[in-house]
């Protein structure tokens, strides 16, 4: 089960999603050329095992790009796209997400997406840290979370689940952005954030 925040808790840090969305509709705007706007109908802090249920189940097919930050708060920041979501996305912009150009589109949007949310982060909580280059990894959903857990010895309690819907001339596409934090970030984060 994961720990239990407060309204209060659950607000700032819905609060930071609102933000980064909007700090990511810029940027994707002035990157693709067309007018974004990205709104943020759920952002909740579960555990990992629920996540996959969230997201739609271990067995989900997604297109993740996963960035690693590291810092005063180390972590991984990873943008998901389901296929049918990434048809959707390319699909407003005229690209076949199957094509070359399509992966390229979806490896910038989930990177502008996420590095958009530690900025933000870094800038609301005082939280100093380094953003490496983005890794995109098409698979089963489990499996992807399972190599991430794979890939640290340190602790992965809670996680921050962000769902997005990104707006393009009044039609709408959606993913989901994980920020999972080793250890106890999203305590670290509340605290930096004066709600802790």
């Amino acid at each position: 089960m994961p720990e239990q925040y407060t309204e209060i808790q659950l607000d700032a840090l819905r609060e930071v999603a609102n933000t980064g969305s909007g700090h990511a509709a810029g940027d994707l705007s002035e990157m693709l050329g067309h007018s974004f706007e990205i709104s943020v109908p759920r952002a909740v802090v579960t555990d990992i095992e629920e996540s996959l249920d969230l997201l739609g189940g271990a067995g989900t097919e997604v297109t993740a790009v996963a960035i690693r930050v590291g810092g005063d708060v180390e972590a991984m920041l990873v943008a998901m796209f389901t296929p049918e979501q990434a048809a959707n996305l390319c699909g407003l912009l005229g690209i076949d997400s199957d094509s070359e150009m399509g992966s390229s589109v979806l490896q910038e949007v989930g990177n502008v997406l996420a590095c958009a949310y530690a900025n933000v982060l870094a800038e609301m909580s005082g939280i100093s840290w380094e953003v490496y280059p983005p890794d995109v990894i098409r698979d089963m959903l489990g499996s992807i979370v399972a190599s991430l857990v794979a890939s640290t010895t340190r602790d992965i309690t809670n996680v921050l689940l962000i769902d997005s819907t990104l707006s393009i001339n009044s039609a709408d596409a959606e993913m989901s952005v994980l920020f999972v934090p080793y250890d106890d970030g999203i305590d670290q984060l509340l605290m930096r954030l004066g709600v802790g």
